[in-house]
This record gives structure tokens, sequence and C-alpha cells, in this order.
């Protein structure tokens, strides 16, 4: 019953036989789960949306709807020939940056591109909104992602999940959780469920590249064949166990803390200009025609994401 209940999170198959390793069919459950996943996104902040009487109220960027596309297009990829392929038989580090592309790409997308009213229901509801709030709370939000990620890293699950398609499409639903709880923080697009300061999103970020840098270090220091799975596998393209696995922890490692370090470059710049806007003497029209002078003309600065700053 979970493998049909969670089939759009993993694709399953025989062993690859076609070209580059890969027999270049994605999983039908998987074209269809992201195909739903689309319909269901451009019908309900679109068509579904206009027919409202409070439509105006409840708006979508451009930026936002291809936001979620892009994460969702970086899902359908991830989850697709060869990359999959090449994750469920022959690589570590495939399977390490298919998992990355889940973590790093997917969940922040789909949160950027998640309109605030399209959450507002869970916010309204006295369970949702107290689990919610408790939840995306930065601490346990860090928390819980983090010791996530650790159990599904460590050898006996991470291989488990290899070797059983249930549970492998459990564990990528569990990194997707992890993923969005972790992002939370810092692209929470609902005001109920608050965002941290921008200083404070640079403090976190730079906290979360500690669990998974001793991950990364862990797989890339360790012995060649810490996931035993890959220990007898076809090699390809002349990757040894050990350069295969060193190179899947230093993505980890190193990768994922450069992609952290964008982000608190980003928001830091941001959180910059807007302080030396408040520095900035007030802009005035001249005087009018009665003698008096016009109201003062003040600017306003968005993020790069395109969601209001609290």
């Amino acid at each position: 019953m979970i493998h049909f209940a969670l089939p759009v999170l993993h694709g399953a198959g025989g062993f690859p036989t076609g070209p580059l390793h890969s027999d270049w069919r994605p999983e039908p459950t998987v074209v269809l789960g992201i195909v739903v996943l689309i319909a269901a996104y451009v019908a309900w902040t679109g068509p579904l949306n206009r027919r409202r009487p409070d439509a105006a109220s409840r708006p979508v960027t451009p930026g936002q709807r291809t936001a979620f596309l892009a994460g969702t297009l970086a899902c359908f990829l991830a989850l697709a020939p060869p990359l999959d392929d090449w994750a469920d038989h022959y690589l570590l580090t495939a399977h390490m940056f298919q998992h990355l592309v889940l973590m790093f790409v997917v969940a922040p997308l789909w949160l950027i591109g998640t309109p605030a009213w399209a959450l507002e229901p869970l916010a309204r509801n006295p369970i949702s909104a107290r689990i919610g709030y408790l939840l995306t709370r930065p601490v346990v939000a860090f928390v819980l992602a983090n010791l996530i990620l650790t159990v599904w890293h460590l050898p006996a699950p991470y291989d488990a999940a290899l070797r059983h398609e249930p549970l492998h499409a459990f564990e990528h639903l569990a990194f997707l959780a992890a993923a969005l709880l972790a992002w939370w923080p810092v692209l929470g697009p609902l005001p109920a469920w608050p965002r941290l300061s921008q200083p404070l999103r640079c403090l976190y970020l730079f906290l979360q590249t500690i669990p998974g840098g001793i991950i990364g270090a862990f797989v890339t220091l360790a012995a060649p064949g810490v996931y035993g799975f890959y220990d007898n596998v076809p090699r390809l393209w002349g990757i040894d166990l050990a350069t295969d696995q060193q190179f899947a922890g230093l993505m980890m490692w190193v990768g994922a803390g450069l992609v952290y370090l964008l982000w608190i470059t980003i928001i830091f710049f941001q959180w910059a200009s807007r302080e030396e806007a408040k520095d900035l003497p007030v802009a005035t029209h001249p005087p009018s025609a009665s003698g008096g002078l016009a109201a003062p003309i003040r600017t306003t600065t968005t993020n790069a994401t395109g969601l209001a700053d609290g």
C-alpha cells in the first residue's frame, strides 16, 4: 500500500541497459504526480482564484509562478532518468546530488512560489495553526530538519532505502519535509508563522552549515564502503568506490556550504542596503504654489524572492 501512496517521490524500475547506463524511461507515476502538481498549482492560482470575489486581495506574481514551476521541474529532473538510474544502481555521488537538488533547489523554490493566502486556511484552524507555528520556529525547525538528515545518512537506513522501493520513496518524502522546515525561517511565506529578521537569517543559515558539514566530512573521510549497497555495483566512467564516496561527501560538506554562503551573502547585502536607505536624507518636492512643501518621497525595497519582509 505504501508503494502506491508514495511513488511520485521515487522512480522504480529494473536495471538500466540503455545509452549512458539509463533506460531513459521516466517512472509513469513520477510523471503523473508532476503533471497533477503543476495543474493544481496553475488552476488554484489562476482560474479558480480569479473566480473568487476577493481575487484582488489574493495576488500571485509572475516571479512566484516561475519559482514554483521551476522547483517542480527540478523535482522531476531529480527523480527521472538518467540521474535516478545512476543514483539507484551505480553512483553514491549521483544519489547525493539527487538529494541535494530536492533539499536545496526544490524546497526553497516551492516556498518562494507559494503565495501566503494559499496557506492561510492552515493558520485559521486552531490545531494546524498551533502545530505549524511550533514546527516552523527556528530552533525546532533546525533540530527536526537536521535530525531527519542525520538519521537517513546513517549507513543502515541509507542502504535499506536503496534496497526497498517503498522505503526509498519515504526517504525522499522525509528529505523534502526536512528541507521545507529548514528553509521556512528564511523563506516562509505565511506571516502567521513568521520568518527571522535578516541578520538572524544569516546566523541561522551559517549554523545550518554545521550538521551537513559533519555528515559530509564523515562520508568523505570514512573508509570506502560506508554505504554497502554500492560496494559491488558496476563502476561507471572509471570512478572507483573510494572516489565516488569522496565526491559524494564533498558535495554535502563543501557544496551545500557554498549554497548557504550564497544565500547569506544575498540576504546580508539586502539588509545592508535597507539600513543604508534608512540613513539617507528624505527627499522632498519643491515648494508648491501655495508656499507649502509637498509630502516627502519615500522609497521601499523588496527582497530577491519578491516576498515582503517583516
